[in-house]
């Protein structure tokens, strides 16, 4: 069975490396692996054609810099494989992430999986944390959304999945998006399956890097979250209305972690807080319905009532408030 592993990468030539040895020694070896190097200044396409000139299974297209959605279409648009994982450049896996990812597809009949994931904080590896309820399959399109709305598994990352081809019929990345680009398509890709399985083994290895988009200073790009959990909630209400609740939730999950960003930075008047005001307004009783943790809760509730007493009440606990 051909699996198709996507990555598109841009100057991650510190990294590469580690990825393609991990890919290469797959404990399933029917593997295309397509590399697309975005536009990369580091030396990271000659990695990549390098480990192209070392293993037939990798191929590799070159492209100006357009940005990790164009990237991953390009990928898709080249894959014949039966089967589509993504990972990341700078990120790696275990050594049967696609065989455990492929024996969940098939033991259970199911258009696509995922895994857990551990996230490596240089070199520091934490376990992934989700509710013991979590894993299983779950069946009909009802419910594969369900899965992924209200799982932490399921998550809205492309990556630590793996998914049939077909599921892409009519479904890409937003062009020229380097931001939320996996949360503007998840909910696409879902919405094609029949059903989903979700594991519960860590078989991808997420890479927290200090460059990284959350680890970034505040900035309007930020804002772009809200719009595309606004996007995706008008789409569940329509067509999962069941599930609008979860989708309303999310919304302002979006705007907590923009809050919290401009939290860590103390930017207690900046001008868009105004207009998140209007969000607690409005979906404040869902996400108090949704399946976010308690301090979550607290926090929504505390900028309910007031936003930079919010952010200050924060400031001064010094706990990390979980957004979902």
């Amino acid at each position: 069975m051909l699996v198709s592993v996507i990555i598109p990468v841009f100057n991650v030539s510190d990294y590469l490396p580690r990825l393609m040895e991990t890919v290469l020694s797959q404990t399933h070896r029917d593997l295309e692996v397509v590399l697309v190097d975005d536009g990369s200044s580091d030396g990271t396409g000659e990695i990549c054609d390098s480990f192209a000139g070392l293993d037939p299974r990798v191929r590799v297209t070159h492209t100006p810099n357009r940005g990790v959605a164009d990237a991953r279409n390009t990928g898709i648009d080249s894959a014949s494989g039966d089967y589509i994982v993504f990972a990341d450049g700078d990120d790696y896996l275990a050594q049967d992430h696609v065989e455990y990812l492929l024996r969940l597809c098939i033991d259970n009949d199911a258009d696509m999986s995922c895994c857990a994931w551990n996230p490596d904080d240089n070199g520091r590896i934490s376990k992934c944390s989700y509710r013991k309820t979590e894993p299983g399959l779950y069946k009909g399109r009802h419910e594969a959304m369900r899965a992924l709305l209200t799982t932490r598994l399921m998550s809205s990352s492309v990556w630590g999945k793996m998914y049939k081809r077909e599921l892409f019929s009519g479904v890409r990345f937003p062009e020229g998006s380097n931001y939320y680009e996996d949360d503007a398509t998840m909910y696409r890709i879902v919405a094609n399956a029949d059903s989903a399985m979700v594991g519960d083994k860590a078989t991808y290895y997420y890479t927290l890097r200090d460059d990284s988009m959350i680890h970034r200073p505040f900035n309007e790009n930020n804002l772009r979250m809200i719009s595309v959990f606004e996007e995706r909630c008008a789409f569940i209400e329509e067509t999962y209305p069941e599930l609008a609740v979860y989708a309303r939730s999310d919304v302002l999950m979006a705007v907590n972690h923009c809050v919290i960003k401009m939290c860590d930075e103390r930017l207690y008047g900046h001008p868009c807080i105004k207009g998140l005001k209007a969000y607690y307004r409005r979906y404040e009783k869902y996400f108090l319905r949704g399946i976010s943790y308690m301090p979550a809760k607290l926090f929504s509730i505390a900028a309910y009532i007031n936003i930079p007493f919010a952010m200050r009440l924060y400031r001064l606990t010094g706990k990390h408030t979980r957004l979902n």
